[in-house]
């Protein structure tokens, strides 16, 4: 299960990145990709410890998942969430974070899940009366801009912890302060490393500018999230019908239960401005579901309906994950994978440095990726808009630094960059929708 295999777009996308990296690349001007920079630098380590491997990016998310397994299910019992002390929660929360295969490998949102669940963790021993130090504020803004540093659009997620601070805590103006300065410092930190290194143009406009223009790359569509996600969906809105119907909670369980409902509308909107729109994207729901889903669980009287009903979430993510990726399950027919999941590699490409103007990153499957532009969405403008002069320079300046081997082209924009540039169209020859370096 955790061997190579099935190795989607963004995963190949995240390991180009780590790999253009090593290679004495810098981030954002040296390799032109919508990522975030901690991210960035964990790819890179991995490339250089372990090169393009699928497997050490399940291995690494698998241990990552153990741990907010764990993280998740002790800030519930820490600050006694439910009316006894269960393992429940952490349980659902393993089996929500399995629900399709590519939630386990290293993705940005992955990895920056972590922190928010250290900031969730201070916002609920926040909320109670007897926890109001000044630190755990602080460490709240610090851990969501932190998250934000490994995926932008968690800056949300800052939102909601003001929205909980103002309607759900007595917070004085002092503490919100404390609450802007910990979010702010880690971005305000990434802001000035760039700007010493002279990147910051780039950096704005590779890492910021995407999500204030709402560009997203889409790979399924809602209908087909809405099928790959039913059991959960069926499972949460019977919890909220169980939890309004029969809950008798404390005053602080039902401030933790409307706090966590909160998060949840926040994890829409997170979704609404991700820059992407893959099944991965959803794993930010796992923590409000598992709270509903056991709350619904622990309130059944009779076990053995609950058992019963463990056991049909549990079926469901062997078959929609595993049977979705193995095709012994109907998802198989009903999700298209054909845009996500990378196809075999081209022989006549192994082994040689290639320049995909594309979306579809398949060609560089057996290959190495050339010049800095990576991402067709950020660099197409680039290609496309060839009347500015700075944009000459940029493309011709990435060709001589990193010349590829072979171009792919099925756009059709190098026609138009060779009639700008003929001293870079006399070193090529083209062949079909490519161009081969004479």
């Amino acid at each position: 299960m955790l061997s190579d295999g099935h190795l989607t777009l963004p995963e190949l996308d995240y390991m180009l990145v780590g790999e253009k990296l090593n290679s004495e690349a810098t981030l954002y001007d040296g390799v032109w990709e919508n990522i975030a920079p901690l991210s960035a630098g964990v790819y890179m380590v991995l490339d250089f410890l372990f090169g393009r491997s699928q497997t050490a990016y399940y291995w690494v998310g698998l241990f990552l998942l153990f741990f907010q397994c764990f993280l998740f299910n002790r800030l519930l019992l820490s600050n006694k969430a439910y009316k006894e002390n269960t393992y429940i929660p952490g349980l659902i929360y393993a089996i929500l974070m399995s629900f399709f295969f590519d939630f386990i490998t290293l993705t940005p949102q992955l990895m920056s899940q972590t922190f928010l669940l250290l900031a969730l963790n201070n916002i609920f021993s926040h909320i109670e009366f007897r926890a109001k130090r000044d630190e755990k504020i602080l460490n709240i803004g610090i851990y969501i801009g932190l998250a934000s540093l490994f995926y932008l659009p968690n800056i949300i997620f800052g939102f909601a912890a003001l929205i909980l601070f103002v309607f759900f805590t007595g917070t004085v103006l002092r503490r919100y302060l404390l609450l802007f300065f910990g979010f702010g410092l880690p971005l305000l930190l990434a802001t000035t490393y760039f700007l010493l290194t002279d990147r910051i143009f780039e950096f704005i406009y590779s890492f910021i500018n995407p999500i204030l223009t709402l560009e997203s790359q889409s790979y399924f569509t809602l209908l087909q999230t809405v099928i790959l996600f039913a059991v959960p969906i069926l499972v949460l809105i019977a919890s909220f019908v169980r939890i309004n119907q029969r809950a008798r909670f404390t005053n602080y369980q039902t401030r933790l239960t409307q706090a966590m409902f909160v998060w949840f509308v926040f994890s829409f909107l997170f979704v609404l401005i991700a820059n992407q729109y893959s099944p991965n994207i959803f794993l930010v729901f796992a923590p409000p579901v598992a709270f509903f889903t056991s709350h619904y669980l622990l309130l059944m009287k009779n076990r053995l309906v609950s058992e019963i009903v463990f056991i049909v979430i549990f079926a469901a993510m062997i078959l929609f994950n595993h049977g979705t990726r193995f095709n012994f399950f109907f998802t198989k027919d009903v999700l298209s994978m054909e845009e996500y999941v990378v196809s075999e590699g081209d022989a006549a490409l192994e082994g040689k440095k290639v320049l995909v103007l594309d979306e579809n990153l398949n060609a560089y499957i057996n290959c190495q990726p050339a010049t800095p532009f990576l991402d067709w969405n950020m660099v197409s403008d680039l290609f496309e808009e060839l009347d500015y002069y700075d944009n000459q320079v940029i493309i011709l300046r990435g060709f001589e630094n990193d010349m590829p081997e072979v171009i792919v082209d099925p756009n059709g924009v190098m026609p138009a960059v060779f009639n700008k540039m003929p001293t870079l169209a006399s070193k090529y020859s083209k062949q079909g929708a490519r161009y081969y370096l004479n």
